[in-house]
């Protein structure tokens, strides 16, 4: 069609040689490129002429395919689908006073990188109940080890600025949920933005995990469900987090892509063993880590009860790690 049409305007009444010269220059770019997508190209290294061998295009790398295909889905998180799927009206009127609450602290306090609360909402609750589907499928796994009647309990390790246990407690309420943190001054606002969201079914500690976890206290092995989020590696948080789940309840941490995170899984398999839980299982849930691509929850079940000497003294497990 482009040819034609240049064909025309060189026929055209008064066309000057400047016109048939600009025509017949367009022709040939025209005609160059028909030619340069209309036939193979050359392999690299060979000459047109001469013999002439069959050429294949080179297929993408099996580990490229994949990150593409990582990346596509990365791209299809749509982060209200994942509050509204999980939030009603008033849940999410109570996400909304958390994160107003939070990003009013933040000015004396550092908790968060965030800036608004629609950032609050996309980088860090929707992040949060994308870990939902993993816990309940430990949750029902382990249905049958838990007492008739008796409340789901949950302990978010490092809680920090209350992700994922505040948004988890809002989106689940039947669950009692703890948040354990070292530092009081966290704990204290938590226990105040609880308060202020309305939000009763959570409890708060200010302990380290490894005194919350060692034999005779009252944590140690009570929780169905214990979770992290970007505490530590997993080498670290399984001695961390082990201690405190029951028998039959679940280890969760929330990491990064499954690439980034199989080498701390196949370094922690020893780790998990000698506390008591299965190998670890790790899926993609629907959110987007900081490098892009889909986070993972990593899941160890707990079969058996963590030896006595397990966790070790406060700063042990960050020093040595199993």
């Amino acid at each position: 069609a482009a040819m034609s049409c240049l064909a025309k305007l060189a026929a055209a009444p008064g066309a000057g040689r400047r016109t048939h010269e600009l025509v017949a220059a367009a022709l040939r770019r025209v005609g160059s490129a028909s030619a340069s997508t209309s036939s193979p190209a050359v392999p690299r290294g060979r000459t047109a002429g001469g013999r002439h061998e069959s050429h294949h295009r080179r297929r993408p790398h099996p580990q490229l395919q994949r990150r593409l295909a990582r990346a596509s889905a990365a791209a299809d998180v749509d982060t209200d689908a994942i509050l509204e799927s999980y939030l009603d009206d008033a849940q999410m009127d109570r996400v909304r006073t958390f994160a107003t609450t939070l990003l009013e602290k933040n000015k004396v306090m550092n908790l968060t990188g965030a800036l608004t609360v629609d950032e609050v909402l996309g980088r860090h609750v929707a992040d949060s109940l994308a870990l939902i589907p993993a816990i309940e499928r430990a949750l029902d796994a382990g249905a049958s080890s838990r007492r008739p009647g008796a409340k789901i309990r949950v302990m978010d390790v490092g809680s920090g600025a209350g992700f994922p246990g505040m948004a988890l407690a809002i989106a689940r309420p039947t669950w009692e949920v703890t948040l354990l943190d070292t530092l009081q001054k966290r704990t204290s606002f938590l226990d105040a933005a609880a308060t202020e969201c309305g939000v009763d079914n959570v409890r708060t500690l200010w302990s380290r995990a490894e005194d919350a976890g060692k034999v005779g206290a009252v944590h140690r092995e009570a929780y169905d469900v214990v979770t992290a989020r970007a505490v530590a590696e997993l080498r670290v948080l399984a001695e961390l987090c082990v201690p405190l789940v029951r028998v039959g309840g679940a280890f969760v941490a929330m990491k990064n892509s499954l690439a980034s995170t199989e080498g701390e899984t196949s370094a922690a398999a020893g780790a998990i063993e000698t506390l008591g839980g299965t190998p670890f299982v790790a899926n993609e849930v629907r959110s987007v880590g900081p490098d892009g691509e889909l986070r993972t929850a990593v899941v160890s079940v707990k079969e058996r009860a963590t030896p006595d000497k397990y966790p070790r003294r406060a700063g042990m497990p960050n020093k040595r790690p199993l």
